[in-house]
């Protein structure tokens, strides 16, 4: 179970990078292009994006010392939905979680069975749902404030803050400020921080008939 208690415990949510927009005379005009909505952007991937590959590094760190660093591949399917997580060591993969958003099945480095929880039970305790919830940042963005926090080096930062007044933290999502591509979810609370970062990602490619293999009908 290492895949859940350690390496996406912490996981949280999800970030954008770059940037405040200072609005200058020219642009205030009236024929002037309005600012680029980076939050209406980022949950326009709900219907546009169908399947998803991505590899990532997360790391976490409390009052700035390194606790853990994991890397791993996610794979979405919006028809389903279907979600493959694989936890990765040294370029092998150790194990594999596969969910339909109703169960998880979680299996060895050979396919073979380990464990079976319910997606509701294990979603609920993770801090940082958005990562996992594909196809569903609508929902995500309703339960926080969002504002644009930064713009910087082609990419554009979103700061996400939780409406519930119980919940403190604060989620950071980076995206590409040409497309709107996530490259970097973060959350903070108190002393820790968790950060992953999104590499070699595919943007609805074909996927494998047997990339789900595994998750039971």
């Amino acid at each position: 179970m290492k895949l859940f208690t350690n390496n996406w415990m912490a996981f949280a949510a999800v970030l954008l990078a770059s940037g405040a927009m200072q609005a200058t005379a020219a642009e205030e005009k009236k024929d002037s292009a309005p600012a680029k909505d980076y939050v209406a952007c980022f949950t326009s991937w709900d219907k546009n994006m169908h399947t998803l590959q991505t590899d990532f590094v997360q790391t976490t760190e409390y009052d700035g010392i390194l606790i853990s660093r994991s890397e791993g591949r996610i794979t979405y399917s919006q028809n389903g939905p279907k979600l493959r997580l694989d936890n990765v060591e040294k370029g092998k993969i150790t194990q594999t979680a596969l969910t339909d958003k109703k169960n998880i099945w979680i299996v060895d480095e050979k396919g073979l069975p380990v464990t079976e929880v319910k997606w509701k039970d294990w979603l609920a305790g993770q801090p940082n749902q958005a990562l996992f919830d594909f196809g569903n940042y609508t929902a995500l963005m309703a339960r926080h404030n969002a504002s644009v926090l930064e713009k910087k080096d082609g990419q554009v930062i979103l700061r996400l803050e939780p409406k519930d007044p119980g919940q403190s933290y604060t989620l950071y999502v980076a995206v590409a400020e040409s497309n709107c591509f996530p490259t970097y979810i973060a959350i903070e609370s108190d002393l820790m921080k968790t950060t992953a970062e999104l590499k070699n990602k595919k943007l609805n490619a074909a996927l494998k008939d047997d990339v789900f293999k595994g998750m039971k009908k």
